[in-house]
C-alpha cells in the first residue's frame, strides 16, 4: 500500500515477528528526499501497524511529531 499526501510519498512496511507486526514508514517528500523511520510501534495485526504507519506519517508531514 503506498498513498500521496500533499505531494509526498508514504509507504508502510510492516514486519512480523512472533505474531506482533512492527510498524515502519518510508516517506518521500516533494523535491524526492527519502527518509525511513523504522520501529514506530507494535501492533497485534498487520492491518493496525499500517494504518498506524500511515498515520504517524501524515502527522510528521503536518509537523505535529518530532
Amino acid at each position: 500500500m503506498e498513498m500521496q499526501y500533499h505531494g509526498a510519498i508514504i509507504r508502510p512496511i510492516i514486519s512480523e515477528n512472533n505474531g506482533i507486526f512492527c510498524s515502519s514508514v518510508l516517506i518521500r517528500d516533494a523535491q524526492g528526499q527519502h527518509q525511513l523511520h523504522e520501529g514506530i510501534g507494535r501492533f497485534a495485526s498487520d492491518k493496525a501497524a499500517a494504518f498506524f504507519a500511515v498515520d504517524w506519517a501524515i502527522a510528521r508531514l503536518d509537523g505535529k511529531t518530532s
